[in-house]
């Protein structure tokens, strides 16, 4: 069923999975990706994508599989699947080469794109994300977003009730309508009127977040976490040949691979406490040390959610040039 607020155009993959994606047209020959996180949709790039449209670069968001408008298949998800599923989607669009800008979940994606098609890949932008962190920090953060969990298979009155309890989230210092509309994206009505009876993007009656909560829990499991952080000592104990190969095969990023010019965009502003940030100092300097062409951009007054949700003149000029020169 098409969310509320949809004006996404529908792709078939070669695997079946139909994706949910929104052209910003532009003047380049290489179109710029937007990969969103782990909780987040094609809109939470979309005032990013009228910018840079508007300064000649074509850009394409969309909805990874089990978010939005795409397919919600209940198989597995991970990063190597989404980065198939791109590179489906931007060869039948007609690219054979592009540029991702990429958040959170979407840093790990665009890593995986890198180690198998590292060709196809003119530029990266990693927004907070992508970085090598040790078991520990890895429950820290799986602690940080347990938040934005919470809304995951809910059930709320109404979608004012649903908008009310997302402003008054800590992870957020403002609010604006890009937020209401990747909030209210995300959306499904619940068991009171058909949508057929709501006239255009009004919602009446008891709301859903429509994202399934076993996708983000396969997702987790493929990183070596879980949806809550007991889980993780439950996966160890129930089965610790498989848990570990997980936890070794997320232990090193595929730097290597990135061939490309990279930037890297860090988040310093702490998400509830100072230390909690998803990019610590350490992950910093590996990348440093193992991605050739690197450049750092570092957001001092943005936290890991508000680095893409929050509008910020000087974080989309850095991007523009970045992709531009």
């Amino acid at each position: 069923m098409l969310q509320f607020g949809s004006d996404s155009k529908i792709a078939t993959l070669p695997s079946g999975i139909r994706i949910a994606y929104r052209v910003f047209p532009g003047k380049s020959k290489v179109p710029l990706f937007c990969v969103h996180g782990l909780t987040g949709n094609l809109k939470n790039f979309e005032p990013i994508a009228e910018g840079l449209s508007k300064k000649g670069i074509t850009v394409i968001v969309y909805d990874l599989r089990g978010r939005g408008n795409s397919d919600k298949p209940k198989e597995e998800y991970s990063a190597r699947v989404h980065a198939q599923d791109l590179k489906d989607l931007s060869s039948i669009l007609g690219y054979s080469k592009i540029s991702i800008l990429s958040h959170s979940l979407g840093a790990w994606i665009t890593l995986r794109f890198a180690e198998k098609y590292s060709d196809f890949l003119e530029k990266a932008v990693l927004i907070d994300g992508g970085g090598e962190l040790s078991i520990k920090r890895k429950i820290s953060n799986l602690l940080m977003i347990q938040g934005s969990l919470a809304r995951l298979g809910r059930r709320i009155p109404s979608k004012e009730i649903y908008l009310q309890e997302a402003k008054k989230s800590p992870l957020l210092s403002a609010w604006n309508k890009n937020i209401q509309n990747f909030l209210m994206y995300e959306l499904e009505p619940v068991g009171i009127l058909s949508s057929s009876l709501m006239p255009g993007d009004t919602l009446y009656g008891p709301v859903l977040c429509s994202i399934p909560p076993f996708v983000i829990d396969s997702e987790l499991q493929n990183m070596g976490g879980a949806m809550k952080p007991t889980g993780i000592f439950a996966r160890l104990l129930k089965n610790p040949k498989e848990f570990f190969k997980t936890v070794q095969d997320n232990k090193v990023m595929p730097y290597s691979s990135l061939h490309c010019p990279v930037l890297v965009i860090r988040a310093l502003k702490p998400n509830f406490k100072p230390g909690d940030e998803l990019l610590p100092s350490s992950a910093i300097e590996r990348m440093k040390e193992k991605i050739q062409n690197l450049k750092i951009y570092e957001l001092k007054d943005k936290n890991h959610y508000e680095s893409v949700l929050l509008e910020d003149t000087e974080r989309d000029r850095e991007i523009l040039k970045f992709l531009k020169f």
